[in-house]
């Protein structure tokens, strides 16, 4: 890593220093959630299942009320 780092010019080094320092991201599995099963309900509505659309709106519903 220190042979990479001595190619690198001092901004460069400065930037990836500091996004270490910082960690990792928050993530928000809810709205990553909440995005997967909307497209999973449009994808039964184009497939005119609904009996699973209704089985996403309800999961989608409970979602969004554990939010609260």
């Amino acid at each position: 890593m220190e042979m990479e780092n001595k190619q690198l010019s001092k901004s460069t080094q400065s930037w990836i220093k500091k996004i270490e320092r910082k960690g990792p991201p928050k993530l928000d599995y809810h709205s990553e959630l909440r995005n997967w099963i909307e497209c999973v309900i449009l994808q039964t509505e184009k497939n005119r299942d609904f009996k699973k659309k209704n089985q996403f709106m309800s999961l989608l519903e409970d979602l969004e009320i554990s939010e609260t």
